[in-house]
């Protein structure tokens, strides 16, 4: 065989296993690269998708979620309570031959080693007042807590609708910047044409320049907020947004048509954070309850199996021992015949008969060593044991009445609580209604400010466009070039305005929303414009 030969398997497996190397690194590159896109949030998001986002991944809400797995487990002990409860053990034991010795006092020599087992299977069954009313008590806290993580959704949840439309608006307002750009770059061609052929000053054409820079730098500060919004955002939701992530929510504005006394009631009526207060106010009342049981009688019900064995180690000593036994027996047995026959009576109690063989024989000794084979599960079975106690509290240092009282404060606490948010949700369902009533209106002369100054400006841009010869007079074309410059920075002002007016609605919308406790948008697509 040739070392070519000689080798040819070892190449082959070396191929084999740089192929399974290469198949392996393409399952970890794959599985690298979903676990990277899954980590990513998505490319296109609505206000819907951020909602539900946000509830499987923010934290703060996910913490208290966690809160609802401990409240049904305590309903489930609430319940089991009523049940008895059941302890098994066993034990097992070794114990050498020697002298016993406590402290000072001797207990005399142990001849063998011994093994030891036992097992215990006890029941016991207490019924209190704690147990009667531990399990409406267990059902309103986790009541509580159900309620209590309904109203934490619902906050996150109006905290993202409100974060999302501050990155709308951000959005928004980069488009506003950019068209003001646009405005701002025609306007300085018309002016540098015009600069060019004579027919205006070189000042006007600086001047033009400065505004076009100042409308690239309000450019770049819009962007910059429109990614600073959408970390926010990002923060709310939980997840890495991607940087060029679409916000393809709108939203309309609309006149408002809801009567305050109606949303006022429906406020009262099912408002989350009220809904969370009510049931954390029954819940302390069903603590009172629980807290007064501690006066009452309580029943305690007790029964156990046991079992136990003893196995010497050493045949000789069980041997001797059951020979010494029966050399006993058989001279007990001898006297009383002999006392029987001097007598000549035969007395009562005493066996008649002869009394057998003074020594065991080698049957008699193989059951000893049998019934010593008991080690570990041959058990000896305790007798069964049952007990049953009634005891009825007199006196406690008082730690009743101050746990009552405890109970009662928390109790009351939870009651002013509860009016307390029924108050503020009067207070704020009455005040965001006449905000956003105002905000409809501001939104709709604010719209016809814009529509005006656009025609201003577009008037303005005309007449500087064709303005007056240069014979006409330098003054008059200064006038049109001020003109065009207070026309154009009306038309700045004037799609601010309204985009915080367009954003103002929204966010009075949002806020009564958040009022209500449930949602009023209508929906569809727009925004700003």
């Amino acid at each position: 065989m040739t070392r070519h030969e000689r080798t040819r398997p070892v190449a082959g497996a070396t191929a084999r296993v740089s192929a399974r190397a290469v198949f392996l690194a393409l399952v970890a590159a794959a599985w690298a690269v979903t676990v990277l896109v899954a980590q990513e949030g998505p490319t296109r998001l609505t206000l819907d998708d951020a909602i539900r986002i946000a509830k499987d991944n923010n934290p703060q809400f996910l913490s208290q979620t966690n809160d609802m797995a401990a409240a049904d487990w305590a309903v489930r002990s609430a319940y089991g309570a009523f049940l008895p409860n059941i302890n098994a053990s066993g034990s097992m034991s070794f114990q050498e031959a020697g002298v016993q010795n406590l402290g000072t006092v001797s207990f005399g020599a142990q001849s063998t080693d011994w093994y030891s087992s036992g097992y215990s299977l006890t029941f016991n069954w207490n019924l209190n007042g704690n147990t009667l009313f531990g399990v409406r008590n267990a059902r309103a806290s986790q009541d509580a807590t159900s309620a209590r993580i309904d109203a934490a959704a619902f906050t996150l949840e109006s905290a993202v609708t409100l974060q999302y439309m501050t990155a709308l608006r951000a959005g928004d307002g980069v488009a506003v910047a950019q068209r003001q750009l646009d405005r701002t770059r025609q306007n300085f061609q018309i002016v540098q044409n015009r600069v060019e052929s004579g027919a205006s000053a070189g000042t006007e054409g600086k001047q033009s320049e400065v505004d076009l820079g100042r409308a690239e730098v309000a450019l770049i500060q819009a962007e910059q907020a429109f990614r600073t919004e959408k970390l926010r955002l990002m923060e709310q939701l939980g997840i890495a947004l991607d940087e060029d992530v679409e916000l393809a929510s709108g939203f309309d504005v609309f006149e408002p048509t809801w009567q305050r006394d109606e949303l006022v009631s429906v406020a009262l009526e099912a408002h989350p954070s009220l809904n969370a207060l009510t049931a954390a106010e029954n819940a302390a009342r069903a603590g009172v309850r629980q807290s007064r049981s501690a006066y009452f009688p309580s029943l305690n019900l007790s029964t156990g199996f046991r079992g136990f064995t003893n196995q010497a180690l050493s045949d000789d000593y069980l041997l001797n021992t059951a020979g010494s036994s029966r050399r006993s027996s058989y001279n007990t047995c001898m006297r009383w015949q002999i006392i029987q026959e001097g007598i000549g009576a035969t007395l009562p109690g005493v066996d008649q008969g002869s009394c057998g063989a003074p020594q065991l024989t080698e049957e008699q000794n193989q059951q000893v060593l049998a019934g010593n084979d008991v080690f570990p599960f041959d058990f000896t079975k305790s007798p069964l044991s049952l007990s049953a106690s009634v005891s009825v509290p007199i006196f406690q240092g008082f730690s009743r009445q101050r746990q009552v009282e405890q109970a009662v404060g928390f109790a009351k606490d939870a009651e002013h609580s509860r009016r307390a948010e029924e108050l503020r949700l009067r207070r704020e369902v009455t005040e965001a209604h006449g905000i956003l009533s105002s905000a409809y209106r501001i939104v709709r002369i604010e719209e016809r400010n814009r529509a005006l100054a656009e025609e201003r400006l577009e008037a303005a841009r005309q007449r500087y466009a064709i303005g007056a010869a240069p014979s006409a007079g330098s003054a008059v074309v200064g006038s049109s070039f001020l003109e065009l410059l207070d026309a154009q920075t009306s038309m700045a002002t004037a799609e601010r305005d309204y985009l915080n007016a367009v954003y103002g609605f929204h966010q009075a919308l949002a806020r009564l929303e958040a009022a209500t406790g449930r949602s009023l948008r209508t929906g569809g697509a727009g925004g700003a414009g």
